[in-house]
C-alpha cells in the first residue's frame, strides 16, 4: 500500500506540473495586448521594463513565483493570492456541503432503486434523476430560488432561505449564521450531482445484488436491509470511491455558475467576474486552484480506492 500511495502521489504531482503549464500555456498564446505577456511573468505593474521576456523566461518566471505562492498583482484585486484565499473558505464551504448532500440523496435513492427495482416507483425515480441530472446547475438554483423565495413571498409569507451573500447584512457572529445563506446553494449541488451518482449506485447496487454470494447471504436468512447495506452497497461503494474524484472537477465547475446565481462571494463568482472584466491574473488563479483541487480530489480517490481494495496493492508489489 505504502508503495501504490507514493506512486499516485508522484503521478498527481506531474499532473499538477501538468495542469499549471496548460493555464500558462492557454494565457500566453491568448489573443490580447502586449501586457498579458508582462501579466504572466509577474511584472504587470512595472509600464517600462525593457524587452519583453521570451516563452521561456516568462515561464520560468512564471514557476518561480508560483512555488513562492505569488499568483502575481491585478489592477483590479490587488494580490491576487491574497484576493483568492479570501474567497476560499466560502467554495468550499458550498463544494463540500454539496458534495455530501450529493453523496447522501445519490446513495439512498441509488439503493432504493436497486431494491424496487422493475416497479413503478423505480421509473419514476429514473425518470427524475434522468431530468435532474441533465439540469444545469444553474437553472436548478433559479428553481428553487422560486420555490423556497418569490413563492412564499406571493403567499404573504416570510422566505424560508435568503437568496444572495454569504452572510446577515450586519455580518456573522457564529458559524451559525452563514447556515442559512448555504442551504440553497448547496441544496442545488446536491441535486445535479446526487442525480448521477444515484444512476451510477444503482447500476452498482444490481451488479452486487446479482452475486452468488448475495444469493448466498438471503438463502442463510438474513434479512433484506442487511444484505442491500451489508453486501450490496458494501461492494458497490467500490466504484463510487473512484467516481467521486471523477466528479470533483464537476462540483467546481458547478460552483462557479451556482455562486453567480447567489451571489456568493466565492473563488467561483471571482472567476466570472475577472471573465467578464477581462482580468487574466485572477481568471489564472483561480483555474490553478480548481485545477490543483481536482488533482489532489482524484489522489485522495485513488488512495481511498487502494485501502478499500486491498488487490491494487497487491498489484503494484506484484
Amino acid at each position: 500500500m505504502l508503495s501504490y500511495a507514493i506512486r499516485r502521489l508522484a503521478v498527481a504531482v506531474v499532473l499538477a506540473f501538468g495542469v499549471a503549464t496548460v493555464c500558462f500555456a492557454l494565457v500566453w498564446f491568448a489573443p490580447g495586448d502586449e501586457r498579458s505577456d508582462l501579466l504572466l511573468s509577474g511584472r504587470g505593474a512595472v509600464v517600462d521594463t525593457g524587452p519583453e521576456p521570451g516563452l521561456v523566461e516568462a515561464y520560468g518566471d512564471w514557476v518561480g513565483s508560483l512555488l513562492r505562492g505569488d499568483l502575481g498583482t491585478s489592477e483590479r484585486s490587488g494580490n491576487v493570492a491574497r484576493w483568492l484565499l479570501a474567497r476560499l473558505p466560502h467554495t468550499l464551504a458550498l463544494s463540500v456541503s454539496g458534495l455530501v448532500l450529493a453523496v447522501v440523496f445519490g446513495v439512498g435513492v441509488g439503493v432504493l432503486q436497486a431494491a424496487r427495482a422493475g416497479t413503478v416507483l423505480d421509473r419514476l425515480l429514473t425518470l427524475g434523476t434522468v431530468v435532474a441530472y441533465s439540469a444545469p446547475a444553474f437553472w436548478v438554483g433559479i428553481l428553487l430560488g422560486g420555490a423556497f423565495i418569490h413563492k412564499p413571498m406571493e403567499l404573504g409569507m416570510e422566505p424560508l432561505f435568503p437568496l444572495t451573500g454569504v452572510a446577515p447584512p450586519g455580518g456573522a457572529t457564529s458559524l451559525l449564521d452563514y447556515i442559512p445563506y448555504l442551504v440553497l446553494p448547496a441544496l442545488t449541488l446536491g441535486i445535479v450531482l446526487g442525480a448521477g451518482i444515484a444512476r451510477y449506485t444503482r447500476a452498482a447496487m444490481l451488479e452486487a445484488l446479482a452475486q452468488d454470494y448475495v444469493r448466498s447471504a438471503r438463502a442463510r436468512g438474513l434479512s433484506e436491509m442487511r444484505v442491500l447495506f451489508r453486501h450490496g452497497l458494501r461492494t458497490a461503494l467500490l466504484p463510487l470511491i473512484s467516481l467521486l474524484g471523477v466528479y470533483l472537477p464537476v462540483l467546481l465547475t458547478g460552483a462557479v455558475f451556482v455562486e453567480t446565481v447567489f451571489s456568493r462571494t466565492g473563488i467561483g463568482l471571482a472567476m466570472m467576474e475577472a471573465i467578464l472584466g477581462q482580468d487574466l491574473q485572477v481568471l489564472m488563479g483561480g483555474a490553478l486552484m480548481f485545477g490543483f483541487a481536482a488533482v489532489v480530489g482524484n489522489l485522495i480517490a485513488d488512495l481511498l480506492y487502494g485501502w478499500a481494495d486491498p488487490r491494487i496493492g497487491d498489484a503494484v508489489r506484484g
